[in-house]
Formats: C-alpha cells, sequence, structure tokens
C-alpha cells in the first residue's frame, strides 16, 4: 500500500514541479520557505548524548499547544534539543518569538517521496511528535521504519473526519500502526481513532494541552504595565476583540459610539492575520475612524483615540489581562472561533458568536460554568455587555468561575510530555 502511495505522490509531484518552480520564478508567490518545503535545511549537528524531539505543528493554535509541551520536556529532559516545523510562514514566526531560542524553528517539509527521506536524515530526530492531526503517511511510516518513535499528542478527530478516513479505512489503519503512543483529547476521540483501528493499548486520553495555559510569573506586573501603555484609568472599561477575521471589525466598530455614551470605553482589535493591517487601517481612515497602532505606543506615543490596534505578534495572551469585557474573534464570520481559554485563565467570562466548532469543547465547558455567552451578532453583543454593567456582581462572578475552570484544564501538557519521555526511555 505505501509503495503504491508513494508511487501516485511521486510522480503526480515531480510531474508538476518543473512547472510549479517556473511559476514561482515569475510571480514571486511562495519564494519565501521554498527551500525548506523542499526538504533542503542547513545541517544542524547533533550533540552526542543528547536527545533530538522534533515536533510538528500546522499553524498558531499548534504551536501554542507546542509550547507548552516544549516548556515541560525542558523540565524533564533539560538536555534535549527541539526542532519544530510548522505547515504555515506565520506559525513559524510566532514560534521563533514564543518558543525558547535555542528551538529549531523550520517550515515542513512536503510528505513526497525524496523529500522525507532526506529530511529525516538531515533532522535524525529520535521522536517525532505529530500534534493533533497533521497525519502525513510518508513522514510517519518512514520514520517509524527508521527507527524514530512516533508519538501524537493533543489528537482529536471530528465526526465528519471520521466518515472521511473511513473511506481510504485499509490505508488509515497502517498510518495509525506507525505510532508508538497516542493521547488523545477526550474519550469521544478515542472511540474515534479505535473506530478506525488505532491500537487500544498505544491510545490514551489525556485532555487538551491547548487549554494547558500559565499566566506569567507575575501577572500583575503585566496587567499595571499595559495599562500604564494603553492609558487606562480607574474609569475606563476596555472591551478586547481577539483573533478578528475580515468583515468583524466593520461589524463590531458602532458598538463603540453605542457603549461610550455614559462612560469612556476603549477598544481593542488584535486581528489574526496582520497580513490585514494594511486594508483594516485603511477602511478606519475611510471611515474617518481615529486610531493607534500598539507598537507606536509601546514606542512612547500617547493615546488619545479610543481605538487601538494591536500589530504584533504574541502580544493579545497578555493583552486580555486588561479587559474588562471579551470578544472571541472567527465566530461572527464562519471560521470556526479561536481558543478562548487564552481569555479565561485571565478570570475573564467570554463572548463569541455561533461559529466555534473547533473549540467547540471549551465553548461546553465555559457555558456549563455559566462564563461563557454566544451571541448572534454586534447588537446582541451589545446589549449583553450593557447587561453586565447592570449587573457588574454577576459579571464579576462569571469572570471568577472563568478562571476556575480554565485552571482546572492545567497538567494536560506534563502527562503528554512524560508520556513523550516514556517513549525515549524504552
Amino acid at each position: 500500500m505505501y509503495t503504491l502511495y508513494s508511487m501516485i505522490i511521486g510522480l503526480a509531484f515531480y510531474t508538476v514541479l518543473p512547472f510549479a518552480l517556473l511559476l514561482v520564478g515569475i510571480t514571486g508567490k511562495h519564494r519565501e520557505g521554498l527551500g525548506q518545503r523542499l526538504g533542503l535545511y542547513r545541517a544542524i549537528p547533533r550533540c552526542p548524548g543528547r536527545p533530538r524531539i522534533w515536533l510538528h505543528a500546522a499553524s498558531v493554535g499548534e504551536v501554542q499547544a507546542a509550547r507548552a509541551i516544549i516548556m515541560e520536556l525542558h523540565r524533564l529532559l533539560p538536555q534535549a534539543e527541539f526542532i519544530l516545523t510548522t505547515m504555515t510562514l506565520h506559525g513559524r514566526k510566532v514560534a521563533q518569538l514564543q518558543l525558547p531560542p535555542d528551538t529549531t524553528c523550520l517550515l515542513a517539509p512536503l510528505d513526497v517521496p525524496g523529500v522525507v527521506g532526506r529530511v529525516l536524515t538531515q533532522l535524525s530526530p529520535d521522536v517525532y511528535v505529530c500534534i493533533e492531526t497533521e497525519l502525513w503517511p510518508l513522514l510517519l511510516h518512514k520514520a517509524s521504519n527508521r527507527g524514530v518513535k512516533v508519538v501524537q499528542v493533543n489528537g482529536r478527530l471530528s465526526a465528519n473526519s471520521v466518515a472521511g478516513y473511513k473511506r481510504t479505512g485499509f490505508f488509515f489503519r497502517r498510518v495509525l500502526a506507525n505510532f508508538t503512543r497516542m493521547a488523545v483529547i477526550s474519550e469521544a476521540d478515542r472511540q474515534r481513532y479505535l473506530e478506525l483501528g488505532a491500537v487500544a493499548e498505544r491510545l490514551q486520553v489525556a485532555g487538551n494541552v491547548k487549554y494547558d495555559l500559565q499566566l506569567p510569573p507575575e501577572p500583575e506586573k503585566v496587567r499595571y504595565r499595559l495599562r500604564q501603555l494603553l492609558g487606562i484609568d480607574g474609569d475606563t472599561e476596555v472591551l478586547v476583540a481577539g483573533s478578528t477575521h475580515t468583515g468583524e471589525e466593520e461589524m463590531l466598530l458602532p458598538l463603540l459610539p453605542r457603549l461610550a455614551v455614559d462612560r469612556p470605553i476603549l477598544f481593542l482589535i488584535a486581528p489574526r492575520h496582520l497580513q490585514r493591517l494594511g486594508e483594516l487601517q485603511e477602511m478606519l481612515r475611510g471611515k474617518e475612524i481615529g486610531f493607534h497602532l500598539f507598537s507606536e505606543l509601546r514606542a512612547g506615543g500617547q493615546r488619545r483615540h479610543p481605538l487601538v490596534i494591536i500589530d504584533s505578534l504574541g502580544e493579545l495572551a497578555e493583552i486580555y489581562s486588561v479587559a474588562t469585557y471579551v470578544f472571541c474573534g472567527g465566530s461572527l464570520v464562519g471560521r470556526n472561533g479561536h481558543n478562548i481559554m487564552e481569555a479565561a485563565i485571565w478570570d475573564k467570562a467570554v463572548f463569541y458568536g455561533p461559529s466555534m466548532d473547533d473549540f467547540r469543547d471549551a465553548v461546553v465547558l465555559l457555558e456549563a460554568a455559566r462564563a461563557g455567552t454566544m451571541v448572534n451578532d454586534a447588537v446582541d453583543l451589545a446589549e449583553q455587555i450593557q447587561n453586565c454593567r447592570e449587573y457588574p456582581e454577576a459579571h464579576r462572578q462569571a469572570c471568577l468561575r472563568a478562571g476556575q475552570v480554565a485552571r482546572a484544564q492545567q497538567g494536560a501538557a506534563a502527562q503528554q510530555a512524560t508520556m513523550i519521555v516514556d517513549c525515549l526511555s524504552r
């Protein structure tokens, strides 16, 4: 099966490759990181006696999971070397900013013959850690055949995905057989993997690493620094819209004058993709709405407008510390939402739209604690915020419950890191 799969993928790839390279040369698109996609990495010398762990993440969300696991692995295996690959350029940039400086951050290679073998030789890992459902058949198969321990962490599988994989069940069962150990988020995920042929003895439920979050060592200092930088006084409320997507900012902007009628409010917008900054600023100027960039304030500027755009990577998790109200982006425009636990860990109740499929388990946890609220649109969000103003103690209690829920998720990273160490010791 793998021979046939390799022949089909290889024939298709190497037939198209010359034309693809010509297109890249003419247009310049996808030129950045092309060499790494083809497995042309610079040599990464091995240190004798030090285990090398290669973790693979799709994009930013999985990088956060990788960060939590790497921190635990550093504690358990301080001598280990770490390599992290991502599917997206944005994910790699975030990884370079947020992971320990001794972590090598690369773009993932294409899962094609020739490339995979070369990469395994160059990187020479002792363990390959697949985060969530980044299941690349050739890479998993070749790594396993070379004696590399193949591990899945934070595994998840939707009911729709199961239906798709069942169409190639005979092959997919062999893909899963490459794993030495597998850790999945929930019992429902475990049952789905078993249905597809995973080996029960290698499979365990270990919780969601994305929700295993820690506050910085001195959270009050973080909050005080940001309040000073943003010019937030005791009377000013703060609405943070985190990880917004195209169209959501226009939906939310009319809230600002409505909410500012009887008290000052600061609106912080953190777009999910920074390449949208230009179009976002152009839209605001077209509407004659004054705003600041967060980077300008950090450079010493003084805030005059009630709107600030967070224009740098890795800031949002701490920005939540100054929020009075939090809205999760990607949920009003069908992009399946983002990690609401990043706000909850700061004792913040969260509002979100109907599209939260990627974080449905977090929604269930917060809603069960009456610490998360779905809104249908921006008008509904404004009404919910007004309700919080009318009943401030109820809102304060909801925020405290959000923090309790988030802290109850801690421990998943330690459990899954221990599983990786156990694989190494075998």
